[in-house]
């Protein structure tokens, strides 16, 4: 088991809402990145996040929502389906997820059945579940995607 407990401090996001089944999200994912690049806020120190509110096992596909997400240095205009918000401080259970974005609903199945519960930690029900895109799918293998997991905890 690789848990690790982290502190994350409030970070300002910028993101688009999708909602419908997590495996279509890329439409999301295309909007922000189309809104954010010309303004130059996708660069070296942009963090990459995808928050889901919802359980696939306890909502039907078509209700699914997730916020596809960037950091902000500033607080640039907005309009049309981008909004502003922020990613929610405070502690998490962390692990990581090497492989397919395919393969990360069961790397989620696992933490939060088996993992979370053996770590010690609370699940925190307050605050929403993320992931944190480590490196580029558009130029990186499958295998070789790089996703951590973000548990709230008590």
């Amino acid at each position: 088991m690789d848990v690790e407990i982290k502190t994350v401090n409030r970070k300002p996001i910028a993101y688009v809402r999708h909602i419908g089944p997590y495996e279509k999200c890329e439409t999301a994912w295309n909007g922000l990145c189309a809104w954010a690049a010309p303004k130059g806020l996708l660069n070296e120190h942009t963090e990459m996040f995808g928050i889901g509110y919802d359980d696939p096992a306890q909502t039907p596909a078509q209700e699914l929502r997730y916020d596809a997400c960037i950091t902000l240095d500033t607080t640039p205009e907005v309009k049309g389906n981008v909004k502003l918000g922020e990613l929610p401080a405070g502690e998490y259970a962390t692990k990581l997820h090497s492989g397919p974005y395919e393969e990360l609903g069961q790397s989620w199945t696992t933490f939060f059945h088996t993992e979370l519960p053996q770590s010690g930690h609370e699940y925190d029900q307050q605050r929403p579940s993320f992931e944190q895109y480590l490196n580029d799918p558009s130029t990186t293998p499958p295998q070789d995607l790089k996703t951590i997991l973000f548990i709230p905890v008590k």
